[in-house]
């Protein structure tokens, strides 16, 4: 990911912030004193990774006021944004996804036009 020099200081600014918010590194955390830094550094990672996924995906605009059920093919009514638990590869985050109710199912889902999430 190219970076411009000042959102690299505006991440090594933010990244002391955390720092002194967590506090003095945990030595019994890790096997050595640098890899009690590494673990507080995925803690904060994390931490960033999950809140820019909730906020980004809620971002996210419906497609249509109606979709395409994905269990019958009938068609369901846009309802909303609504959130869902995931478990990512830096852990778990929570999702906003739009909503959509399937009448003839009675079955909510994130399905899209053709049925697709």
């Amino acid at each position: 990911m190219a970076t411009t020099t000042g959102f690299q200081e505006r991440i090594a600014a933010y990244a002391r912030q955390l720092s002194e918010e967590m506090g003095a590194v945990d030595a019994s955390k890790g096997v050595c004193w640098l890899d009690s830094i590494e673990n507080q550094a995925i803690e904060i990672t994390n931490a960033v990774h999950a809140e820019l996924l909730k906020q980004r995906s809620n971002e996210y605009p419906p497609q249509d006021d109606e979709s395409v059920c994905p269990k019958c093919g009938k068609l369901g009514q846009y309802r909303g944004k609504r959130e869902r638990e995931l478990l990512t590869r830096r852990g778990p985050a929570t999702l906003v996804e739009p909503e959509y109710y399937c009448p003839a199912c009675r079955r909510a889902s994130p399905y899209s036009k053709n049925g697709a999430r």
